[in-house]
């Protein structure tokens, strides 16, 4: 039996050495920062989407936690963000209800954050550099939306 299996198990260990080198290494940029509204770090579970605004780029995401803080991530693998302009998208994230049906978690019903701010058109653009970045994002619910 050991040599039926023998001669397979060079290209195995070739194709899973392959595979563990397949992240995104290329990314370009890392981010990571903290979300304030109206002052106060945002809740845990807001999440963030950095899109970029080139004609091509995967957006990448993060969820802030108990103090505003963010990191995205490119995969759920693989850190990072595509360097240049991007549009800013945030909305509570949603979980599971018993059901199955994806609902905002009551920890973020009450949350005073402009649906202006969760879609493709969000007022929000920042401009990610090569490397690492810190990137703060402020919202202030008392006055109209504006880049930022």
């Amino acid at each position: 039996m050991s040599g039926r299996c023998g001669p397979r198990w060079p290209a195995l260990a070739a194709c899973l050495a392959g595979l563990a080198g397949c992240g995104r290494s290329d990314i370009g940029a890392t981010a990571r920062g903290i979300v304030t509204i109206d002052g106060t770090p945002a809740p845990a579970g807001i999440r963030v989407d950095f899109q970029p605004q080139g004609e091509s780029g995967s957006p990448s995401t993060g969820i802030t936690d108990a103090a505003g803080r963010y990191e995205l991530w490119f995969t759920g693998a693989d850190r990072g963000v595509m360097p240049g302009a991007c549009r800013v998208m945030l909305q509570p994230s949603r979980e599971s209800g018993p059901d199955g049906i994806p609902r905002i978690p009551d920890s973020l019903r009450s949350l005073r954050l402009p649906e202006e701010y969760a879609g493709e058109h969000s007022p929000l653009m920042r401009t990610v550099k090569p490397g690492h970045n810190t990137i703060d994002i402020a919202i202030d619910t008392t006055a109209p939306a504006r880049p930022n």
